[in-house]
């Protein structure tokens, strides 16, 4: 403590910072006024930051009945640094009441309490552990590379050197660092006698040097725009997008057979089945194997169950019980407010005129109100159970309100089957894959983020002998991805073999190249979805039970220890795989029932 022991009332020292809290305003500091206090309570130590520069911390002398309050502090000092919170206590001054908070900084070890409104909890100037990564980079904007000193519970930053325009970047390493809570991605990079650390977005993945083929015809994937129908603008294009290739000079790097699933016998969970599809906590989904490294070591856990059934109205035309039992696909807005799903009509035959809709759910608010809190984890599917039957209590109709005003359901339309819902960051648009199988011609859509319903429509050709694969994503310099499992094989590319695809999708230019390096095995026997971790900068290939990933600039020159793999163990079958923009949380969709799994490190 920061005080001297004046006997047995005085056993806690404190520093107090002058502020007020939400509801009750802080006590006015005064050297001359004395407070009383109530006993200090330990708490589990929680990290926080200066929300401004104003207010101090402060330490205590007197009895608990007739405190005295003297400053030690000043929080403008530390606007760089983390307190450390260990104890809480209340302060009051003629009958107003204020929650102190004991802490110590991360900087310094300076001590004190403080009132808990000045503070906000989350990391501030802390770090992870540097890892060891890889990859070639250009300055994508305006931003500086620094030298970090201090440990990972302090990190400075010193001597800003702004990034070239021209020169390439090599990383070696990659970490985290914590800004007033937020997890930024921090490289260090070298190029010559230049090197430091810079964050992540400032850069974009350096061109590789390719000779220019020769012999062969350049591909145009512009785009001619034809009519606009019913709100939806549809585009077209000339002649095949995808760029000529040599089966002869594609390549694969092996991946053990036993991490490539066969078909998966779906079956419900015993928790589903026990609660009637009603579960209140979460459920788990254990690993069956995964290869030695850090990215595969993870489990599933149940972070919130999507709803089951919906009642009946003029926009969504439902007109079944269990209307929303077969989720496709799935992703967050860029802010990672808002989770949108895509569904398809089950009864209805597979294929690009398949009906389909799109539900956005405001995960901040239904996390709020606990749909992730074990306990009350069930208040979705009871809330559209209820409105579905017009049942419920007044007090349940009260929380069911507040459920159903946090889902919007989008009127239906062809949506075909719908496994690829997927964000690019970088225009901040959603697109998804109408059709990609029936014949040559494929159809990509763009989905309006309000209406929930196509406004753009693009239609294009790989080659007469290559298909459009069933999923997608995009990197963080807006470059789209997918992939697919041989059928048709190759002297170079054996029956369930896997090859990546990366390109542009717009709607003025569609272009793609199949990269010539593929993998021995697929994840599994059916080809479900494709993700980008934004956050670690790897693409993940998703079959049933089954998830590969790999580094993305690293595609084209992987080895066999690039490739993680995870395979688990209950049956599930799992649609589609999303991560959030803003920290590095992944979830499987999974079915039987639907719900979002979070990956659990």
């Amino acid at each position: 403590m920061i005080f001297i022991l004046m006997g047995w009332k005085q056993r806690l020292g404190l520093t107090m910072l002058l502020g007020c809290t939400a509801l009750i305003p802080a006590v006015s500091v005064n050297a001359a006024t004395t407070y009383s206090r109530s006993k200090a309570k330990t708490v589990a130590t929680k990290p926080y930051y200066a929300k401004a520069k104003k207010g101090s911390t402060y330490k205590l002398s007197g009895k608990a009945k007739k405190t005295k309050l003297k400053a030690n502090h000043a929080l403008k000092n530390y606007m760089s640094t983390t307190w450390m919170r260990s104890k809480t206590m209340t302060l009051t001054h003629k009958g107003k009441k204020t929650t102190y908070y004991y802490v110590k900084n991360a900087k310094n070890g300076a001590t004190g309490w403080v009132a808990s409104s000045y503070l906000k909890a989350g990391k501030n100037f802390q770090g992870t552990t540097a890892k060891k990564s890889s990859g070639r980079y250009q300055r994508a904007k305006a931003g500086k590379l620094y030298q970090f000193t201090a440990s990972n519970t302090y990190v400075k930053f010193a001597s800003g050197q702004n990034l070239s325009a021209t020169a390439v970047y090599t990383r070696t390493k990659t970490r985290n660092v914590y800004k007033k809570g937020i997890k930024y991605q921090y490289d260090y990079v070298t190029s010559g006698q230049t090197h430091g650390w810079v964050w992540h977005n400032y850069l974009k993945t350096a061109k590789k040097i390719v000779a220019k083929p020769t012999t062969v015809a350049k591909v145009d994937g512009h785009t001619t725009e034809n009519a606009t129908v019913d709100g939806v603008t549809y585009y077209s294009t000339s002649g095949n997008v995808l760029d000529p290739y040599s089966a002869s000079d594609f390549k694969t790097v092996d991946v053990d057979s036993q991490y490539q699933m066969g078909t998966i016998d779906y079956a419900k969970t015993a928790l589903y089945v026990n609660n009637n599809s009603f579960e209140k906590t979460p459920d788990t989904l254990g690993v069956l194997r995964h290869t030695d490294d850090s990215y595969s070591n993870y489990s599933l856990k149940t972070a919130m169950y999507l709803p089951i059934d919906f009642k009946n109205t003029a926009t969504n035309g439902f007109t079944r019980k269990s209307v929303l039992g077969d989720p496709q696909s799935a992703t967050f807005s860029k802010d990672d407010q808002y989770l949108y799903v895509m569904y398809v009509d089950s009864t209805e035959t597979t294929g690009a005129n398949q009906t389909g809709w799109v539900i956005r759910y405001d995960w901040n608010k239904l996390t709020a109100l606990g749909a992730s809190n074990s306990g009350t984890m069930d208040m979705i599917r009871r809330a559209t159970n209820r409105d579905y039957y017009g049942k419920g209590t007044k007090k349940q109709k009260a929380l069911d309100k507040k459920v159903l005003a946090c889902i919007k359901v989008g009127p239906k339309f062809k949506s075909g089957h719908a496994q690829s819902l997927a964000l690019n960051p970088k225009t901040n648009e959603l697109w998804f894959v109408k059709a990609y199988k029936e014949k040559a011609e494929a159809t990509v859509q763009r989905l309006n983020a309000t209406t929930l319903t196509p406004d753009a429509s693009v239609n294009f050709t790989l080659k007469s002998t290559v298909c459009m694969g069933s999923t997608l994503a995009f990197d963080n310099d807006g470059n789209a991805y997918f992939w697919t499992e041989t059928r048709s094989p190759w002297k170079t590319a054996p029956v369930d073999s896997l090859k990546f695809y990366k390109g542009t999708l717009s709607t003025s230019e569609v272009h793609f190249k199949l990269i010539m390096q593929g993998l021995t095995h697929s994840p599994g026997a059916v080809v479900q979805s494709s993700s980008f971790n934004p956050n670690n900068g790897r693409f993940y290939m998703v079959s049933d039970e089954s998830i590969f990933s790999v580094p993305v600039d690293k595609i084209g020159d992987l080895t066999t220890a690039d490739v993680s793999a995870t395979n688990f163990d209950g049956k599930r079958e799992f649609e589609g795989l999303i991560f959030k923009h803003t920290s590095d949380t992944g979830y499987v969709l999974a079915n039987k029932g639907p719900e979002l799994m979070e990956m659990m490190k």
